[in-house]
């Protein structure tokens, strides 16, 4: 009898660190709109990138993360009071926008690094600077370029290094699009995920293109009805598979 019960702990132990090693291997992205994803580590870390609250674009009152990145100034991305709860908040621009912040922070499971950028094409002449986030957890590399005006210069993309997940603007007008987005995810070359943001849909009507624009022609596309993709870590996408979301 007593062989019995220690062999039943047993297999309880290993099923249940089996069934922990099994949770650690997702992490969960979610697209609110523009440029704003709520990022979930395995450990259950929550960041919301570049906070918003623009029509039918909202962050879900229950949702408190433990990080909140800015990228940079503009009304729909810097919606710190849209996010519930107290989170860790990381300005990539100092002096209401005017200045570059140098962010490297380890907060819980998670690093967060920035990277100076621009939001035109013209050293930030038009549309003023902008600032790229990295996040490191679970294993991976995820970058968030904001709203990235311009081509990658080679400093920009050593300082940023290797990645596995970007999330890049592909709308147009006041961001990357076409050719030039298909360039800077080549600069990047990202091993594993591309997320379109910061493109047309009904609740931004006033950019000129869609995800569907973006993804048109490229290998990998996954077209999801919902706002969430789960990345199990352990079994990655074997080259970049392309993600267009829904926001609702």
């Amino acid at each position: 009898m007593k062989h019995i019960v220690i062999f039943a702990i047993a297999f309880f132990m290993i099923f249940a660190f089996a069934g922990r090693d099994l949770r650690a291997q997702e992490v969960t992205f979610k697209w609110f709109g523009q440029g704003c994803f709520l990022i979930e580590t395995s450990q259950g870390t929550q960041i919301i990138t570049d906070p918003m609250k623009m029509g039918a674009y909202m962050i879900p009152e229950d949702i408190e993360p433990d990080i909140v990145t800015v990228s940079h100034e503009h009304f729909d991305h810097n919606q710190v009071d849209a996010v519930s709860g107290n989170p860790s908040v990381l300005r990539g621009l100092t002096s209401g926008g005017k200045d570059f912040a140098a962010v490297d922070q380890k907060i819980k499971d998670v690093r967060v690094t920035s990277v100076p950028s621009f939001h035109d094409d013209s050293q930030g002449s038009e549309r003023g600077k902008n600032a790229i986030f990295v996040f490191e957890f679970d294993g991976l590399k995820a970058v968030h370029l904001g709203d990235l005006g311009h081509v990658l210069t080679a400093e920009q993309v050593d300082k940023i290094g290797a990645v596995d997940i970007v999330m890049i603007p592909v709308g147009g007008t006041y961001t990357i699009f076409g050719e030039t987005a298909d360039k800077v995810i080549s600069q990047l070359d990202p091993k594993m995920i591309v997320f379109a943001m910061h493109f047309k849909t009904d609740a931004a009507s006033f950019l000129p293109y869609t995800g569907d624009d973006f993804a048109k022609g490229k290998p990998n596309v996954k077209k999801i009805d919902g706002n969430t993709f789960t990345l199990d870590v352990g079994s990655p996408p074997s080259g970049p598979t392309y993600i267009v979301l829904n926001y609702k």
